[in-house]
């Protein structure tokens, strides 16, 4: 297990409908981090409740029955402001930062006086869904798109500046940024149709909102199903394990 050393880290998680798999994130941040909070679209699964349990805090957002990409947006471009801590984590929660010397990497970007962490993005696949931790599944693909800038230092950024989908942010402040660390990203484990299905639950749910039906957001949720079929295959013909894609730990 990770520990925790003479940095404060705390963690900040966005869900919906997450039951399955929640516990496995909120124990993922809490091996490191002093605090993890949860910002639950209003799921109606008992998501919110195993995230208290797993010792979460847990506060809801946006409307019932609605997906709606601004009410996203803003938690993740203010629900850090005013923290203390040395690094805040500002993810999904199917999105695991890992390295295999995490806090170590952690605490020596810090102490070399950055302020943005550029983590590399990895799209995890697999037929099979985790039991325990989420890092028992690694293979994957690299996928940049999910370079998020999900890990930064609270005081000396002003603001983050995500932009629809957070894939891109434009930070205002004392900028410094280092790379190294990884962003899994566990949305196509446990097989196509797990995705199929959650994208066929998004759908009514994006509909209620006027924001995404005008500009578009989260269009990707009504592609056809026989092309996710065709991606996904691709996808885990492609993966390989984490430790074998030639990066240098």
């Amino acid at each position: 297990m990770l520990q925790k050393m003479q940095m404060k880290i705390e963690a900040y998680i966005i869900a919906w409908n997450r039951a399955e798999t929640i516990a496995m994130t909120i124990n993922h941040y809490k091996a490191f981090c002093s605090r993890v909070v949860l910002f639950d679209n209003y799921s109606d699964d008992g998501t919110r409740d195993i995230a208290s349990l797993a010792g979460a805090e847990v506060n809801t957002f946006g409307a019932d029955g609605v997906l709606n990409d601004q009410s996203y947006l803003d938690v993740k471009n203010n629900c850090w402001k005013g923290s203390d801590a040395d690094w805040v984590i500002v993810v999904d929660d199917d999105e695991i930062l890992w390295h295999p010397n995490l806090i170590e990497e952690l605490q020596f970007a810090r102490d070399s006086g950055a302020t943005v962490i550029h983590p590399q993005g990895w799209g995890v696949f697999s037929n099979d869904m985790p039991t325990n931790e989420w890092t028992e599944i690694m293979d994957g693909v690299e996928d940049n798109n999910y370079s998020k800038l999900c890990v930064f230092n609270p005081k000396a950024l002003t603001e983050i500046g995500y932009i629809f989908g957070c894939h891109q942010a434009k930070p205002k402040g004392r900028i410094r940024l280092v790379n190294k660390l990884f962003l899994l990203h566990y949305r196509a484990v446990g097989g196509v149709e797990r995705l199929i299905d959650r994208h066929h639950a998004y759908q009514p749910r994006k509909k209620k909102s006027a924001i995404n039906e005008r500009w578009g957001l989260g269009s990707h949720y009504d592609e056809a199903d026989e092309q996710k079929r065709i991606w996904y295959h691709e996808q885990l013909e492609k993966s390989v394990p984490l430790s074998k894609a030639g990066y240098h730990f």
